[in-house]
């Protein structure tokens, strides 16, 4: 993989993350003190951002550093990328109940 082939990629799946948090470029941007112009070329490929932003990316977008990273836009992915999203909201309790539902389903299987 090149350099351009990897701010593509990048670039693609902050637009992807950004959209399943229903933020606008300029309202992302805004949240990571980002010119909206700097964050529109990093997501059509052309910048990439500094290890700072990258870090405030993963921060606003409720994903790890390493899920910018991954590239697969299956199905499967995207419902994982969701999933983590939503988790992010939840309190302490509601992460219990969750992981015994969770665990509740496996064991009907």
């Amino acid at each position: 993989m090149n350099e351009q082939q990897l701010k593509t990629l990048f670039g693609n799946r902050v637009r992807e993350l950004r959209k399943l948090q229903n933020l606008t470029q300029e309202e992302l941007a805004e949240r990571i003190w980002m010119d909206p112009q700097h964050l529109c070329k990093m997501e059509n490929g052309s910048h990439f951002p500094t290890l700072k932003n990258i870090i405030k990316l993963a921060d606003v977008l409720k994903v790890e550093v390493k899920d910018l990273f991954s590239y697969d836009n299956s199905e499967e992915n995207q419902l994982v990328d969701k999933i983590k999203i939503e988790m992010k909201k939840l309190n302490k309790k509601e992460l219990k109940f969750l992981l015994k539902t969770i665990t509740s389903i496996k064991e009907l299987r």
